[in-house]
């Protein structure tokens, strides 16, 4: 019985990791359509692809993940990363919908008017908490 626990849990990770890794990939092409960005779109980009490596390095050790009572603490974590992640998904997805708008390919000069400043630091605040969220991850993982 334990056993099959521990393989659900594993099952769990695994979906979980994939479905984050998928969400991520999103942002990096919301990010990459957007053209004439500064180096501050490049960072963020940057950012979200490492986060995506990550969520595959997960998705294949997940099996290390397991405490002794069958439980997953890189379930729980993921599960916060999960929500960090569908912030950012739906700051990108109300500033895609005003570029659509706007009937204009995404440049950088027109997605400036479609967020303000303060909403641009909100998307960084919310993937420094995402960050910090799978680097408790990685050490829970690393023991």
């Amino acid at each position: 019985m334990e056993a099959l626990a521990a393989a659900s849990s594993v099952l769990a990770v695994v979906s979980l990791a994939l479905q984050l890794a998928d969400n991520v990939q999103r942002l990096v092409d919301f990010w990459d359509s957007v053209k004439d960005a500064p180096a501050e779109v490049a960072e963020i980009r940057s950012h979200l692809r490492i986060l995506g490596e990550v969520l595959r390095s997960i998705e294949s050790d997940s099996q290390h993940w397991l405490t002794d009572d069958g439980d997953s603490l890189g379930h729980d974590c993921l599960l916060i990363f999960k929500g960090s992640i569908a912030k950012l998904e739906k700051l990108s997805n109300g500033w895609s919908r005003e570029l659509g708008r706007m009937g204009i390919r995404r440049k950088w000069s027109c997605l400036k008017k479609a967020l303000r400043e303060h909403e641009l630091a909100r998307y960084w605040s919310e993937l420094e908490r995402a960050k910090s969220t799978l680097m408790m991850c990685q050490c829970l993982r690393n023991g």
